[in-house]
């Protein structure tokens, strides 16, 4: 059986992300390819855990993010997974110094928002730098042999900034604002070769964001409207041959 097919499908480890014009070539494809390929394997797809629906329509949730009609957010359980682990770091029953928890901190920071920066993200990465200074103070408060009752005072977000917290907010900025100096220079070029941008000056970040978005889409789908046609092509010669070697046998 040829398996060489051009499918659209997006793979990260033993999660799959297909793409295809409807529910019958799903189908098509889990019986005639995927399937054959998992039993040689002594394997098996995990049809609980399988779903299926219009990818601008209903909610998709892919390698912990959840893409839902444009938007492209965190998955809801990665966060509670990273709020957990941040309270426990900063458990009160721990005696390490304030460096050694900041740096704990620190990776924990740097790996999720890496991770998660191009989502949208600036509201919850508000919300979680919020929770990890108040652990922090919370901890440093605690383990300092200080009656000062203006200690929480003087932990201000400059001053845990200035003992090498990092910040997730921080992050998100700025690969924000690389992308607004990409988009800028697109505009620049655009007015240097005559050509109209229309309102695009007056529209503010939000709007530019979703424009952007709604083209992206289109984009996307056109290219995986044509890989879906090759698909059906390759399909309908392979569902020909398997009549074909039927009638032969």
């Amino acid at each position: 059986m040829d398996l060489k097919l051009n499918i659209p499908f997006l793979r990260f480890c033993d999660d799959y992300l297909i793409f295809a014009k409807g529910r019958n070539q799903i189908e098509q494809i889990l019986k005639n390819i995927i399937n054959p390929v998992l039993s040689e394997l002594n394997l098996s797809v995990n049809i609980p855990k399988s779903k299926s629906g219009k990818f601008h329509q209903d909610k998709v949730s892919f390698i912990g993010f959840e893409f839902y009609a444009g938007y492209f957010r965190i998955k809801p359980e990665k966060i509670e997974e990273f709020k957990k682990k941040i309270i426990k770091i900063t458990h009160l029953t721990k005696k390490k110094p304030e460096q050694a928890i900041i740096k704990q901190l620190n990776n924990k920071i740097l790996g999720f928002g890496h991770y998660y920066k191009f989502a949208q993200t600036k509201q919850i990465f508000e919300e979680l730098d919020a929770l990890i200074r108040a652990r922090l103070r919370r901890y440093i408060q605690r383990n300092k042999d200080s009656k000062d009752k203006q200690m929480n005072l003087v932990l201000t977000n400059v001053a845990l900034q200035s003992m090498g917290l990092k910040s997730l907010e921080e992050i998100y900025q700025k690969y924000s604002q690389e992308n607004q100096c990409k988009f800028k220079k697109k505009k620049k070029i655009k007015i240097k070769t005559g050509k109209s941008i229309g309102n695009l000056a007056k529209l503010d970040l939000k709007e530019i964001e979703a424009k952007y978005g709604q083209k992206l889409i289109l984009n996307q789908l056109k290219e995986l409207t044509s890989l879906v046609k090759r698909l059906e092509r390759r399909l309908s010669k392979l569902e020909r041959k398997l009549v074909k070697d039927k009638v032969s046998k």
